[in-house]
């Protein structure tokens, strides 16, 4: 358990080096104990065998002749048993009390008794001294004698094989841990080199900021989905720090001019505006006004901080589609008498999107293009649905927007036209916050816009 506890603290390389080290060499134990065994019981096998193809040569020498052999032919035999006898092997014949009648010893090792040898016909093993022996014995009966065959062999050369074996699979065992060792460690540092390269980045972006970037490997494996991830990551982080040191200084030139504006008019009454009538007029006026610009920056920028909070409202139901944005074309058409209107209502089917939310893209879209609406005042609001999408275009015929300009008409306090838009009371707000809510239900927003000739702003929900 302590040493389980002590591997886990160790650095991941080291970890892995050790654990694919052990892994290799239990394989390994496991297929040599298994080899190790199948060879020993091969090499016993060809010992039995070898001991019974002995005993059945020499039977078949005595049960050759017609006639039953005798005890003279048994003793004449010595010659045939010396050229079947192998080495460190013994044959002998007993009779039946056990005397022996010949015997042929091919090497010098102990001599187990005859009446020690008790099964025939099976295969034993006894010890001999400190050596292991096999035994295998046989009646025969002649015409004058009856006796046993007994064929003791000593086993030094399979305990020998057995020993180099032994010997043989410990050095490849050693050699394994090693091996194993090496290749743990040069795979698990090949392996954890991303990872390296990663801390270093991430190291590198601590002190220098978000500019580093993870390489990506060309493998398609975790790591190389990890750079990627990262690296996306670290783009959107960079964007958002660029975005909010923009949204910073935008929104500080913005406030700034109306806060100047109320200081002059303050400090221009509280001089000599007291006691002056159409100066106290006019500076209130202008207070007044710039109070309101400031107000509905605030209000926008609180709108934009806190879409996330109101989807619990009412949903907007498909019936009340049509009645919602004609209701709101009616309110714009009190405001702005001079407009042209024009409703294409071809579909109401808008699913999950609350009334609030619907009612805030169509106010800001509608404002903008009468904002920007040039000599013909005419704004047609269409809804279709196309490949499964509720679809909301409002197009107007107004001044455009240069095509450099349309990837940052999102952008937060972007105006195409400063001057004009500060004039009219905008904000630069609207469509950011338009493009948040439809991306809040998985929607898309796009504009196309040509210059001197009209604007079309397109609002994609899925059904």
């Amino acid at each position: 358990m302590n040493m389980i506890k002590k591997l886990s603290l160790l650095p991941w390389k080291w970890k892995l080096t050790v654990w694919l080290s052990l892994s290799i060499f239990l394989t390994y134990i496991i297929f040599t104990f298994f080899e190790y065994h199948t060879v020993s019981s091969w090499l016993m096998k060809q010992e039995e065998n070898a001991v019974k193809q002995t005993m059945n040569e020499l039977l078949k020498n005595f049960q050759s002749d017609a006639d039953p052999f005798s005890k003279k032919e048994i003793q004449a035999s010595l010659p045939f048993m010396e050229k079947i006898n192998t080495k460190n092997q013994l044959i002998r014949i007993t009779d039946e009390k056990g005397k022996v009648i010949i015997s042929q010893l091919n090497g010098e090792f102990p001599i187990i008794e005859p009446n020690k040898i008790l099964d025939l016909k099976k295969i034993s093993y006894v010890t001999i001294g400190n050596q292991q022996s096999l035994v295998y014995s046989q009646k025969i009966h002649g015409k004058d004698f009856s006796g046993k065959v007994e064929i003791i062999r000593l086993l030094d050369s399979y305990d020998l094989v057995r020993k180099h074996l032994a010997f043989s699979m410990f050095l490849f065992a050693l050699a394994t841990i090693l091996i194993s060792a090496a290749i743990g460690y040069l795979l698990s540092s090949q392996l954890l080199k991303p990872l390296s390269v990663i801390t270093k980045t991430m190291n590198k972006i601590k002190s220098a900021g978000f500019k580093e970037r993870i390489p990506v490997y060309p493998q398609k494996d975790e790591i190389s989905e990890l750079s990627k991830i990262f690296n996306e990551m670290m783009d959107r982080i960079d964007g958002s720090f660029l975005q909010q040191k923009q949204f910073i200084e935008d929104a500080s030139h913005e406030l700034r001019t109306p806060i100047s504006i109320l200081e002059g008019h303050l400090s221009m009454l509280n001089r000599w505006g007291k006691k002056n009538p159409e100066i106290l007029e006019e500076s209130l006026q202008a207070s007044v006004e710039e109070v309101d610009k400031l107000k509905k920056l605030v209000l926008s920028l609180l709108n934009l901080s806190k879409l996330e909070h109101n989807r619990n409202d009412n949903v907007l139901l498909p019936e009340k589609v049509a009645e919602m944005i004609h209701h709101t074309v009616k309110d714009f058409h009190m405001l702005h008498e001079e407009f042209q209107f024009i409703e294409k209502i071809h579909s109401n089917n808008l699913f999950g999107v609350t009334e609030q939310h619907f009612q805030q893209v169509l106010t800001i879209l509608l404002d903008n293009a009468i904002k920007y609406s040039a000599a013909k005042k005419e704004i047609t609001i269409v809804t279709k649905e196309v490949y499964k999408n509720f679809i909301l275009e409002i197009e107007d015929n107004g001044i455009g927007i240069p095509k450099q300009e349309l990837v940052k008409v999102f952008d937060r306090f972007y105006r195409v036209d400063k001057a004009r838009s500060r004039e009219q009371g905008g904000t630069g707000l609207g469509l950011a916050i338009a493009k948040k809510i439809v991306e809040y239900y998985d929607g898309e927003i796009t504009i196309e816009s040509k210059e001197g000739v009209g604007t079309k702003v397109i609002v994609t929900f899925p059904l």
